[in-house]
């Protein structure tokens, strides 16, 4: 008697033990297995299963994942996704905060990352980043380069200056 009680609590609790397939845990699931570099382990979380289709560009580097919760409505999901990568840029900055949303359907009864539609919005969010950082380093480099903007400021004054001398002085034709 005690083995056949002993027995049922093992198959409940081993029944239990089943991961239950939520839109965050499945993002975090995917993204951590992106971040170890598991592309097989990464595809099985997404609608395609397909490691193609879950590889993502070689120069993205996760370091961090964090989630939010997330927005459910019609068999779809989105789980706000804040990513924290490195090696993307040559800039100064170590790691860089990517926000986005990783989208997932409802697929017979598992969450299933959308790698369409994450893929979007991740470049997106990646591409702005990268955008906002070459134009901080640039305003950085004309700083240094020309100073506060007082030098740069001069320098265009005595070329205008000049421009108005020439143009005064130069002879008229009839």
């Amino acid at each position: 008697m005690i083995k056949i009680v002993l027995f049922t609590f093992f198959l409940l609790f081993a029944g239990c033990a089943h991961k239950l397939s939520t839109p965050k845990t499945t993002a975090a699931d995917f993204w951590h297995a992106e971040e170890k570099g598991d592309i097989t382990a990464a595809a099985k979380l997404t609608t395609k299963n397909d490691p193609e289709d879950a590889k993502l560009h070689d120069k993205i580097k996760i370091e961090k994942a964090y989630f939010d919760e997330p927005k459910i409505q019609n068999g779809k999901a989105l789980v706000p996704t804040t990513l924290y990568l490195s090696g993307f840029t040559t800039m100064e900055t170590k790691q860089v905060k990517v926000t986005f949303n990783t989208h997932l359907r409802k697929k017979e009864k598992e969450w299933k990352v959308d790698m369409f539609e994450t893929k979007k919005e991740l470049y997106l969010a990646v591409g702005k980043k990268y955008a906002e950082q070459l134009s901080k380093e640039f305003a950085a480099t004309i700083r240094n380069a020309f100073g506060d903007g007082e030098e740069i400021k001069g320098i265009f004054k005595e070329l205008i200056e000049r421009l108005r001398d020439s143009l005064e002085h130069a002879p008229k034709s009839n």
